[in-house]
C-alpha cells in the first residue's frame, strides 16, 4: 500500500496519515461554490423556503470539501449538522457562529484555527466578490456569479485551515 500523504509521528514509530489542505480547499471550495450557486439560482424565484434552505446549506460545503479530502465523507455528521446550524444568520453565521458551532460538533478541530480559517475566507470571499463586479462593470448579471464566488472562496479557505486544525 502506498501513502500518498504522510507526516512522521514525534516518536519516530511510523506515519501517520494527513489532510492535504491544497484538495480540501479545492473540494470545499467547489462544494460551497455549486450550493452558494444553487441558492443564488433560488433566490430569483417564488419559493423563499427552497432559498433558505439551500442558503443554510452553504454551510457544509467547507465540511464536506474536508470530508472528501480525508476520505471520510459521511463519517461525521455533527460536523455537518455544526455547518448547517452555524449558517443560519447571514454574515454573522461564518464569522462567529459557524466556527463556534462546528468546533462544538467536533472538538476534534482547534476554535482559533477554525474562526482564523473563516475570518480569511469571508475577507477573501468579498474581495473576490467586489473583483468581479468592478471588471464586469455595470451589467448586474455578475451579482450571481459574484456571489457564488464570495462563499466559494470562504468554503475553500475554511476547508484548508480545518486540515491545519486537525489534532491527534
Amino acid at each position: 500500500m502506498i501513502m500518498l500523504t504522510t507526516t512522521a509521528s514525534a516518536s519516530g514509530a511510523g506515519a501517520q496519515p494527513t489532510t492535504s489542505p491544497w484538495m480540501a480547499s479545492i473540494y470545499g471550495g467547489i462544494a460551497t461554490g455549486l450550493i452558494a450557486a444553487a441558492s443564488g439560482l433560488l433566490l430569483g424565484t417564488n419559493m423563499p423556503i427552497l432559498y433558505g434552505l439551500a442558503f443554510v446549506l452553504i454551510g457544509i460545503g467547507p465540511v464536506l470539501g474536508y470530508q472528501l479530502a480525508a476520505g471520510k465523507l459521511g463519517q461525521d455528521w455533527k460536523s455537518l449538522i455544526g455547518g448547517i446550524i452555524g449558517f443560519i444568520i447571514p454574515v454573522l453565521s461564518s464569522l462567529l457562529l459557524w466556527p463556534l458551532l462546528v468546533w462544538a460538533f467536533n472538538r476534534s478541530f482547534a476554535f482559533g484555527k477554525l474562526w482564523l480559517g473563516s475570518l480569511l475566507g469571508f475577507i477573501l470571499g468579498i474581495v473576490g466578490f467586489f473583483i468581479i463586479g468592478s471588471t464586469i462593470g455595470q451589467d448586474p448579471s455578475w451579482v450571481g456569479f459574484g456571489w457564488a464566488m464570495l462563499w466559494a472562496l470562504w468554503g475553500a479557505t475554511s476547508a484548508a485551515f480545518m486540515t491545519s486544525a486537525v489534532r491527534k
